[in-house]
């Protein structure tokens, strides 16, 4: 299963990876994603989710896990429930086929 959020998208996976590592929240919330443009964030303040953070090659993946449903949020967009599950955090791609590249989606 896969869940949109303007440019955040999140991939239901099985399980955590090994080496991840709890992220903490920012005044109450955890953040998924700051906008590059606007400043906002897609943000969840519900206590049944948590962040996980794998460095890796020198970037960092970011892991969502969620024991019951809770909610994303984001000034921009309308607020979106996601179910209990463990989710991969990424962002949306989209391919410009007369420049022939993709590049990432900005919110």
């Amino acid at each position: 299963m896969q869940i949109q959020h303007g440019d955040v998208l999140l991939k239901e996976i099985e399980s955590l990876p090994g080496g991840v590592k709890k992220a903490r929240r920012e005044n109450g919330r955890l953040i998924v994603k700051k906008g590059e443009t606007t400043g906002h964030a897609h943000v969840i303040t519900d206590k049944a989710a948590s962040i996980w953070l794998l460095e890796k090659d020198g970037t960092t993946e970011m892991y969502l896990e969620t024991t019951e449903l809770v909610t994303i949020i984001h000034d921009e967009h309308k607020p979106l429930p996601i179910p209990a599950g463990i989710y991969q955090i990424g962002q949306v791609s989209e391919y410009d086929f007369f420049r022939e590249m993709e590049r990432k989606v900005i919110d």
